[in-house]
């Protein structure tokens, strides 16, 4: 019962070493979905966990989504083809200051097209945001939050013909205050960087997720989506929520 938060998809370009850990080999991804599969995960959408944990549908036993923050090119490139080839669906939450216009000879580092984001739409993936420009939220004052937030959705919903229903925080930066903000401009919910592989209803609008790193290997996973893993960073999260509070 995790979501699971990925960046990149593809080997790391060379002069992006210092983000190296973002980036997940296609090879490893496919293995990722692979193990998943084997071992009985099912696949949802934000959707789907949203109808869950409000009682409006059952969730399978064991379930897993797949996020991806940013938006970028190799998500359309690489990561697309793997899920629709695993049968996994995902959510990709674009920062849509930085959509391109569509140029297919783009670097590695290049965001998505609009005709990009459709496409991902149209074959199933979920489209969320990440905000306009991926500022650190609790920096803003309320007005400049909604303004974030509600630009984004709007340039969305030109793309796409939807309201985005769902939120991540830039730099996983949010506080009770933002949260509050995204309800009120007409988020179902959000999806933080608390690390946690269990989601409950109070939790809605900061999800926790597990972090899945360019070394993460499938193994791995089966302590990832374990209950030891929820009770140590259940433990290890106090802290933060006290800081968090005061934003």
């Amino acid at each position: 019962m995790a979501i699971l938060t990925y960046h990149h998809i593809g080997e790391c370009p060379d002069g992006q070493e210092a983000s190296r850990s973002l980036w997940v080999g296609r090879e490893l991804f496919r293995a990722h979905l692979q193990w998943l599969s084997n071992y009985g995960w099912k696949g949802v959408t934000l959707d789907n966990i949203f109808d869950g944990i409000t009682g409006q549908r059952p969730l399978p036993r064991r379930w897993v989504a797949i996020t991806f923050d940013d938006g970028f090119r190799d998500n359309y490139l690489y990561a697309m083809p793997v899920l629709r080839d695993c049968g996994f669906p995902a959510t990709v939450f674009m920062i849509t200051g930085k959509l391109q216009n569509g140029d297919p000879g783009g670097n590695w580092d290049d965001y998505v097209s609009a005709d990009e984001v459709l496409e991902m739409r149209s074959s199933g993936i979920e489209i969320g945001s990440h905000t306009r420009t991926h500022p650190r939220l609790t920096s803003m004052d309320n007005n400049g939050v909604r303004a974030e937030l509600v630009s984004s959705r709007d340039n969305l919903l030109a793309i796409t013909g939807e309201v985005p229903r769902w939120l991540s925080y830039p730099y996983g930066n949010f506080s009770p205050r933002i949260a509050e903000i995204a309800r009120q401009v007409g988020y179902s919910g959000a999806v933080s960087t608390i690390r946690g592989n269990r989601v409950t209803l109070p939790q809605l609008f900061w999800m926790p997720r597990v972090m899945i790193m360019g070394d993460t290997k499938p193994r791995q996973l089966d302590y990832k989506l374990s209950w030891l893993y929820h009770v140590t960073h259940a433990l290890k999260n106090r802290q933060r929520w006290v800081s968090l509070r005061k934003a």
